[in-house]
């Protein structure tokens, strides 16, 4: 997956999915850590290629993921 906006467009489409969470700089990307109360999921992006990498335990990944996914074709 990939994401070439900026950090605060990205931060508002995850709210539009619901994602709660905190961020932190992780010197060449930017990590989400998703505080749901029921997984451990992280997503990771690094603004410099856009990458976007969703990580944490594939059952909770799945759906996100998903929707994720749709919200970044529509964007497109």
């Amino acid at each position: 997956m990939t994401f070439n906006g900026t950090l605060e467009e990205l931060q508002s489409l995850l709210e539009g999915l619901g994602c709660s969470g905190h961020w932190v700089h992780e010197g060449a990307f930017e990590m989400l850590v998703i505080e749901d109360g029921e997984s451990n999921l992280r997503l990771n992006w690094w603004p410099g290629t856009g990458t976007l990498m969703l990580v944490g335990d594939p059952a909770q990944r799945g759906e996100l993921e998903g929707r994720l996914k749709e919200a970044l074709a529509a964007r497109a």
